[in-house]
């Protein structure tokens, strides 16, 4: 009976091994989304460093008289001052910073998936279409559609690989074969000491 060719197992991805590229891709999107309402939370991230850094100094010059709530209230009318006449400085720097970040990110998960994982793209051709989507979607969708067909044809492989060895009549004989070698291997050992 010829020997089966295919002994050793497939190589499989699950979405524990994605998980770093699922990981990068998230924090890449919140970034970029966050930069997209830079409108709103620009002078809300500028309002709180500002009670933040200011109300120390405004209680050591008023000799704890005045504090935090008073730091708050200026600077809470500063960033709404600054948010109401800056809007459309604000939405442009962060139009541009989401741009970047994204574009940043998008490069960086895509040469992870090309370093660790390139044949996905050898393997299912809408992995490309996905890739080059990813880069004005959302990057998050895109790894998680580059990775699901993947793992899902290497989950059945494995499935596949299994079966065939659990239903190969020589496995009996190939184990006491090696569980045969090991004892002599050990014999050998003892009768050398």
């Amino acid at each position: 009976m010829p020997q089966k060719k295919n002994s050793q197992p497939p190589k499989v991805m699950t979405w524990g091994k994605a998980l770093p590229e699922l990981c990068a891709s998230g924090i890449s999107d919140a970034l970029r989304y966050m930069f997209l309402s830079f409108w709103f939370f620009g002078p809300a991230l500028g309002g709180v460093i500002c009670t933040l850094t200011v109300s120390g100094t405004i209680k050591t010059w008023t000799v704890g008289l005045l504090g935090a709530k008073t730091a708050a209230a200026v600077c809470g009318a500063g960033a709404t001052a600054v948010g109401y006449f800056a809007a459309p400085v604000i939405a442009a720097f962060g139009t541009v910073m989401a741009m970047a970040v994204g574009f940043l990110g998008w490069l960086i998960v895509t040469f992870i998936i090309f370093a660790k994982n390139g044949r996905v793209f050898k393997e299912n051709s809408f992995s490309i279409l996905w890739l080059l989507a990813g880069i004005g979607a959302s990057i998050s969708l895109m790894t998680w559609r580059i990775y699901a067909p993947e793992i899902k044809k290497d989950k059945a492989a494995y499935e596949k690989w299994k079966k065939e060895q659990d239903n190969d009549p020589l496995r009996e004989q190939k184990q006491r074969a090696a569980e045969l070698m090991q004892a002599r291997a050990a014999q050998l050992v003892q009768a050398e000491i």
